[in-house]
């Protein structure tokens, strides 16, 4: 019996233990695989704008001017916007519509020196109050704390310089990337200034004869001594620096995109790249774009790209604006949007979800309404630049408002009194005006401008004078003289 007994002990206690090791493998499973299946946390994001830039200098929009290997390999990962459009070809405005999905006649901000209303809804202060860690690295005064924009940011850093380079700005983006809270989400935004004049890349990316800047101060010292014109050379010049200060630019997306692959964190981030608004070279305008309306200024690259939500090489056709940003971004991260915010959801969540873009939609984009002084110093510089390369130059509006429809094929420019009608895809360049042609459809479009501006009711705010640093600043960047 003891001898059955012990027997039977010796085989049972292997059974045990070979039990013990079985569940307690299945144990280990079952937590990894319930690990997997948990919902991924929320996603980073990387709002990633470009002061100055103009789509048509970008290879993924068939730019052949200057290469930009970073920013079309962003492009292949993530959906490309053909068409996007800026509200305001300003700075200031610009970018507010982009935090807070309001159009700059309903957030105020119509100039460079009007700041946002305290306590707005934005981008920073949503995600923010979802748990994010946020971020901001500007490279210009007139975008420092005193424009608004710093609300919802924990840490806002912006020069009291006028501008900086993006090798005085973007090493801070990434040392901070590299030191955050690994456990908490984050929202960084990065504005690069150097597209903007002047035009003064680093020299290995402006090769060739010239001068190594241009400026306001030397185009009107080039047009005082040429009889108030701006040579062809000049403009040649110009346009070879610029596309330096886009290459330049480039290297500096490649730079960020590769420190959020070191980290590991490249594909659980949501990457917004866009402008706040091109450049004009043509059309009477030149060096400037908060005077212009056509596409070198208005039209804007939009890139967004997480592999979670986004199809990579997807190329979309319908007119969007920069109001539809912070919607997007708050739908692929999973979080709700505020009840302020007039943008739409550019890309559903799932992808493959059906998208509400109407093909018909029209983007509404106008001129900066400058106070006063502002206005007359802008005319008076501009009357100093009487042509350019022999062509004449426009005169700068200051006693009236000039507003544009964009969309898909037809562009509308209209100053009350006369309007422009293009047909964008036969005539991206807009040389032909189609106005006298067809009235019908310019009737048709001013009444659908009319109704934007009532949807989007003009709401001044009381900004007073012109700050003295904010002045200086605007005065160095060409905006008043």
């Amino acid at each position: 019996m003891i001898v059955r007994m012990r027997h039977r002990s010796s085989i049972v206690r292997p059974e045990r233990a070979t039990r013990r090791a079985l569940l307690a493998a299945l144990l280990v499973v079952g937590l990894a695989l319930a690990g997997c299946s948990r919902e991924p946390r929320q996603p980073n994001v990387l709002l990633l704008t470009i002061d100055t830039l103009r789509a048509d200098h970008l290879g993924c929009y068939g730019g052949t001017r200057v290469a930009t290997p970073n920013i079309d390999r962003l492009a292949r990962e993530g959906a490309l916007f053909e068409n996007a459009a800026c509200p305001m070809p300003m700075t200031r405005p610009s970018l507010t519509t982009i935090h807070t999905s309001l159009h700059p006649r309903e957030h105020g901000v119509v100039n460079n020196a009007v700041p946002l209303a305290p306590d707005s809804v934005t981008l920073a202060t949503t995600l923010a109050t979802a748990g994010y860690a946020t971020a901001a690295f500007t490279p210009v005064r007139l975008l420092d704390a005193s424009s608004g924009l710093a609300q919802g940011f924990a840490s806002y850093i912006a020069p009291d310089a006028h501008h900086l380079p993006a090798d005085c700005v973007a090493p801070g983006a990434l040392d901070w990337l590299a030191q955050r809270d690994p456990a908490k989400p984050f929202f960084v935004w990065l504005h690069l200034f150097d597209p903007h004049l002047p035009y003064a890349p680093p020299p290995q990316y402006a090769p060739g004869d010239g001068p190594d800047e241009i400026s306001w101060k030397s185009l009107l010292a080039t047009a005082n001594a040429h009889d108030g014109d701006v040579p062809k050379a000049t403009l040649a010049r110009a346009l070879e620096l610029y596309a330096g200060e886009v290459a330049y630019v480039d290297h500096w997306v490649g730079e960020i995109r590769a420190r959020l692959e070191s980290l590991g964190v490249l594909d659980d981030t949501i990457v917004v790249f866009t402008a706040d608004h091109g450049e004009c070279f043509d059309h009477g305008i030149y060096f400037e774009h908060a005077d212009c309306l056509y596409e070198g200024a208005v039209h804007v690259p939009l890139v967004i790209r997480f592999p979670r939500g986004v199809m990579a090489g997807k190329r979309v056709q319908a007119q969007v604006e920069h109001m539809d940003l912070a919607p997007t971004i708050l739908s692929l991260a999973g979080i709700a949007r505020p009840p302020a915010f007039r943008g739409r959801t550019l890309l559903p969540s799932p992808p493959a979800a059906t998208q509400d873009l109407r093909a018909d939609a029209f983007a509404l984009i106008e001129h900066p309404l400058y106070p006063d002084r502002s206005a007359e110093e802008r005319s008076r510089k501009q009357e100093r630049i009487r042509s350019v390369a022999g062509v004449p130059t426009r005169e700068i509006l200051t006693d009236r408002q000039s507003n544009a429809l964009r969309g898909t094929t037809w562009k509308l420019i209209t100053d009350g009194a006369s309007s422009e009608l293009y047909d964008l895809p036969a005539d991206r360049g807009e040389q032909h005006d189609l106005a006298t042609r067809k009235p019908e459809l310019v009737a048709d479009l001013r009444r659908l401008l009319d109704e934007k501006l009532a949807q989007y009711p003009l709401r001044l705010r009381e900004s007073g004078d012109v700050n003295p640093k904010l002045r200086e600043t605007l005065k160095a960047l060409g905006y008043v003289q």
